[in-house]
This record gives C-alpha cells, structure tokens and sequence, in this order.
C-alpha cells in the first residue's frame, strides 16, 4: 500500500497540532504489550512497511510537504546498522560523550542486516543470525574493528570451540540432487567437492583434502552422466591446465573476464547436469550463480580451476566467505546490542561482551525525552536539507512526518536512496549511489522440535545445486541428543541462473520476486523442500516444525564491484565519488566500499564522522 500525500499532510497536521516529541507520542498510543522485535517470526528482514515511503519516492517520485522542526540534535544518524551504530559510536568519542544523537531507522528492530532471531522450543530459547553473522578472517587487522572491538570490551581471543554433537554421530555433509534438474530424487552422503573447498581455505578449517578415492567413490553414485563424472574427477584431481599455452597476462585476463560457468563448460567439459552441480556454489560468498561470477572470483573461494592457476589470498572485501567465522549465536547482532548498549546505557544488562547475548533487552528505553541519545525505530528518512550551519532532516514515523534539525548527519542506509532524500547532489554524484545495486538474500530459520531425521541421514549440512534453498545446516542446537530441539538455516539467493544478464540486473529481477512473494508461498517452499529432502529419515514437516523467520533482504549484499561487468579502477573511482561528503552531511555504510562485510561497515562509520568538519 502506498501512502498518499493527503496521509501525510493529515497526519503531520495533527502531531504539529498536538506538539509531542515522537517519544510522547510512543507512550500516547496506548499499544499494549511491548513488542520484543527478535521474536517475531514469519516475514522479516526487509518487512512490510520497511520500504513503502522509499519505494514512494523512489518509484512514484512522490514529494512530502515541509514540517515544522521540533527536535535538534548535534548529530541525525540514518540508519541504525552496524555501520550507523558505529558512527555515532565514533562520533561520541570525537566529539564528546554529551552530544546529543538521533538515529533513526526504517525498520522495527536495530542492527540492519545484524539481526537477532529468537524461538522458544519446549520452553528453551534458541538464538540464532537473521542476517550479518560472521567476522571476517582480516577484520582483526583493521584499526577501526580493533578500536571498536576494544571500545566495546570484546575479547579477540575467542575460546576454543565447544563440543560437536554432530560429529561424535558422524554426520557430515550431504549433497540433494532433484529429480526436475538431476533426474531422481537423491540425497547422497559427503560432498567432497566441498571438503576441497574447506581444504584450500584451511587457514580457517584445517581440514585436509579429499583423496582421489573420495571423489570417485562419490560420483560413482550420483545421477550425474558418465562422461560428466569423468569431467569431474580429472577437475578435483587438479593437474589438468585448462588454460596451457595462455602467457601470464592472458591467462590473468581470461579468469578475470570469464563467467566461471563458460569455463567448467568449455575448458572443463561439463556438460549440463555438471554445470548444475556447480550452480550454486557461490551463492552463500557472492549471491550469483556461476554464471555470474568470474573464473578468478571462484578461485578465491577456493572452487577448483585445474594446474597452473594462482594462488589466492583472502578476499577481504567478501561479507561471507570459506575464512569468516561466527564467534556468537545470534552473529553480528551481538555487537549491534552492545553498541547500543554502550550509547543508552541502561537499555540492557549484562557484565562485559559475552554477557549481553543471554542479557534482557528493553526496547522502551531506545527513545525516551530525557536521554542524550535516541533510537527511533520504524521511522524512514524522506528529505535531508543542509545548510550552512544546519542540516534538516524530515522523516516519516508513525503515520506522521518529522523533521528535525542537527549539526551533523551520518547517511548509513543504502546508497541508492540518497539521491532521492537528498536531490541536490552533483549529478555525477547521483549516478554513482544509484549504481550500488544491493544483491537479494533470503535467511530462514526453522526452529525443529528434534533433528533425528539428520542423525539417521548422518547429515548436519546439505548443499542442493539446483533448488531454492541451495545450502542449509543445523546449528548449535540445545543439547547433545537428535531428540533436542535446534535451529535449520537455509540459504536462498534468488539469482536468475543462466541468464546472461549483468550482476545488477540480477540483483533487481530478484528483489522484485522476493518483494513480491507472500510468506505463505515461502513457508510452502521451505516445508516442501525439506519434506522431499529428509524423506529418507522420516522428516514430516507438520510434526517436527515448531517455527519459521524468513528473514528477507531484498536488499541484502552490497555491491562488489565484479570483474565480468566493472573496470576496477572506474569502479573504485565511482565509490570514492559516490560517498564523497557534502558540507555537514557525510556517508558511511558497506555499500560506500564496494563490500557487504562487517569491516567494512565499521571502516566507513570511522572514515565518515573523520570526515565531518569540527
């Protein structure tokens, strides 16, 4: 539903009628119950009503009248990521802990993409990710994350890692080929093609590479054509060079300018089903199959290539990848309650960093009038006006419109909104943030009564090349037993596979399917799935399911700069022109380095408050 202007021009009447802070008007609403955002299942993420007043400006061009100002503020945060979070986190150490900060924020929880998913099984919680999860293996190297982490008192030297109750069963990883794309139905056990990948990144595994046995035992079983399971194998054997005869400079353009997928078809061999069974084996890093990743960029993943190839390090620009890992249960959504936390102290308990994961969270105290600093939730940014010494900032909250006046603004929300809320930016500029095209992302959470059904497949992680939710594995689950209740995640990318189409193209014709599927349709997916997936350990959906978050990005990933579509150093030359600064109003978010990850949402909150003039 689309909000209309006379809405607005109504609605905001009568807030300017009535004079109340947007804290007063909370508590004037008389809504019941608190509502604890983390436990909230169904359709999350990116949820209904997070992007009807952008998606109003935007698609309809809509234009809001001007407000009165009732608020100011030294410094209006938009976006309360962990980008936005850090910056005003930055910015008290800068300028003062006394300041007074908005943030505000679209959605009806904090920590963008960093989300917390809660589900009480049998009476006991289950914590889990809803988005941003893992620490990047280089993160530790960065000043801003070392500054931060220390600022926040989180320990770098995680503990070891607690007992796996999946591998004392001896489950392990499985691969699900369907019978639309594979021709039956089967789920086999193993996948060493995955333990390859393991293997190459064991900086951060330490597993060792499968033998020649392991693969040929492997797809001796699978419904895969011979001459496709002969590709394979001389593929994972690795001393083909697919490539002899190329000079280095050749060889270095071909992997940078070729579609993984035209390679494992041209050089390699495969035929169709093996291409398929190497779809999807980027999504989780890239959000694109492997016809829209680069020969190189599967290299870096660890994806085998053949002899000859070079060797590379860790992309450190990756949000996701074989090198990250997740040191919480509920991943980066812990350092977005700390760095809450820390700007309102008292919002939640808890003694030092580990302790704020089981600690209680009281959403009431975000926006209260007395505090130095506020977070407002469900509340969207629709125009940012500077001036001289001023910058207004009008938003939409509560059916009403806003605006408030600040000595500083920090944008922290998606770069392609800016030149909507913010029109009098150079064209060049415009163009630049219109570019960072952000990649769909679906996370579900399935809370299980029981994961007997993976004990008896000996499987705790499944990889389905072909199918929706191509990736999903148990968590940490809340006792050793398979009669203990766990959390699934399931991984979907909506990447339009084999269709040719530019990265951004993709990432648009995903976000507008995912926009426009309703959960039911979802959850009948995930059900149909797993019941097709996990028939042979008698899973019934109906009877273990216990609940279900979606947990919707369909505007996920920030852009990575992609060697099949990009010139590297314009596109670096149009990131440093799209996050340039524009008098008090500056820029920090991921999508302002080219890289979903956390390193780089907490180095672009400290570069931008660096940025803001004294």
């Amino acid at each position: 539903m689309t909000i209309t202007r006379r809405d607005f021009l109504n609605g905001a009447a009568l807030t300017i009628a009535a004079g109340l802070a947007p804290g007063q008007l909370l508590r004037a609403a008389e809504r019941g119950a608190a509502v604890y955002p983390p436990a909230l299942t169904g359709l999350r993420g990116n949820h209904a009503g997070t992007y009807t007043l952008a998606h109003s400006l935007a698609r309809e061009g809509a234009r809001y009248p001007g407000v009165l100002a009732r608020e100011a503020f030294d410094l209006v945060v938009v976006g309360g990521g962990i980008s936005g979070l850090a910056a005003a986190w930055f910015y008290q150490r800068r300028f003062g802990a006394g300041k007074r900060i908005l943030i505000l924020d679209n959605h009806d929880d904090f920590g963008g993409h960093a989300k917390r998913n809660e589900f009480t099984v049998r009476g006991q919680k289950l914590v889990t990710y809803g988005g941003s999860a893992d620490m990047p293996a280089a993160a530790l190297d960065s000043r801003a994350v070392a500054t931060l982490l220390a600022g926040l008192g989180v320990e770098t030297k995680r503990p070891p890692a607690a007992p796996d109750p999946y591998r004392d069963l001896g489950m392990g990883r499985a691969v699900f080929f369907d019978a639309e794309h594979f021709g039956r139905d089967q789920l086999l056990a193993g996948d060493p093609f995955a333990d390859l990948t393991d293997a190459r990144n064991a900086g951060n595994t330490g597993a060792a590479p499968p033998s020649t046995d392991a693969f040929k035992a492997f797809l001796d079983k699978t419904p895969l054509p011979p001459q496709d399971r002969a590709a394979l194998a001389r593929l994972a054997d690795g001393g083909t060079d697919y490539l002899a005869g190329l000079g280095e400079a050749e060889r270095l353009a071909y992997l940078k300018r070729t579609p993984y997928a035209a390679f494992l078809r041209d050089k390699a061999g495969l035929g169709l089903a093996g291409q398929r069974f190497f779809r999807s084996r980027g999504n989780d890093a890239y959000a694109l199959d492997a016809d829209g990743v680069s020969v190189f960029d599967a290299l870096a993943i660890g994806l085998p290539g053949g002899a000859n190839m070079p060797r590379l390090g860790r992309d450190a620009r990756l949000g996701k990848s074989p090198a990250s890992t997740l040191w919480f249960p509920d991943g980066n959504a812990t350092l977005a309650r700390l760095l809450v936390r820390s700007l309102i102290p008292g919002v939640a308990g808890g003694a030092g960093a580990d302790a704020i994961g089981g600690a209680a969270f009281d959403y009431s105290r975000l926006d209260t009038d007395d505090a130095k600093v506020k977070l407002r939730l469900n509340s969207t940014a629709i125009a940012i006006e500077p001036d001289q010494r001023i910058t207004r900032v009008t938003y939409g909250w509560s059916g009403n419109l806003h605006r408030v006046e600040a000595a500083h603004v920090v944008l922290a929300g998606y770069n392609m909104m800016i030149p909507f809320i913010m029109p009098g930016l150079p064209e060049p500029q415009k163009q630049a943030l219109r570019a960072d095209v952000k990649a769909p992302v679906v996370y579900s959470k399935v809370a299980l009564d029981n994961w007997r059904a993976f004990a008896a497949l000996k499987a705790r992680r499944i990889h389905a090349p072909a199918m929706a939710y191509t990736d999903l594995w148990l968590e940490t689950p809340a006792g050793a037993r398979p009669s203990d209740p766990v959390v699934l995640h399931m991984l979907y990318v909506p990447t339009v596979p084999d269709s040719g189409m530019s990265a951004r193209d993709r990432f648009r014709a995903g976000r507008a399917f995912l926009l426009g599927t309703p959960f039911a349709t979802l959850e009948a997916g995930i059900r149909g799935q797993l019941d097709r997936m996990l028939a042979g350990g008698g899973f019934a959906s109906g009877d273990v399911i216990r609940g279900i978050t979606v947990n919707r990005w369909a505007h996920g990933y920030s852009y990575l700069p992609n060697s099949l579509y990009d010139d590297a150093a314009a596109a670096q030359a149009a990131l440093e022109r799209a996050r340039a600064p524009a008098g008090n109003v500056v820029i920090a978010n991921c999508d302002s380095a080219g890289s979903p990850s956390l390193t780089a949402a907490i180095e672009q909150a400290s570069r931008a408050v660096g940025e803001l003039p004294g």
